[in-house]
């Protein structure tokens, strides 16, 4: 497996995140794995004025720290905040 270190920035504060690119088990390009922090993929939303492509395929990919995280964590919705701290 080939990995690849590139950066991408946190959308919230605009901080430089060290990002790895790999290939996953099934062959797929993994091409945002953002450390100290996470990512989120979207394929569109209904509810979106931008972005909604309906089955095109296309898909947007952010990435957002972990101090944007905790510094928002009250935004924050999900069983997994529990562990968080």
């Amino acid at each position: 497996m080939t990995k690849t270190f590139t950066t991408i920035c946190c959308i919230s504060c605009s901080k430089v995140l060290d990002n790895l690119n790999y290939e996953g088990q099934d062959g797929k390009a993994i091409e945002v794995h953002p450390m100290n922090g996470l990512h989120f993929r979207t394929y569109g939303h209904y509810g979106s004025t931008i972005f909604d492509p309906m089955g095109t395929g296309e898909t947007l990919d952010v990435a957002i720290c972990d101090d944007c995280i905790m510094e928002n964590l009250d935004k924050v919705r999900g069983s997994g905040k529990i562990g968080l701290s």
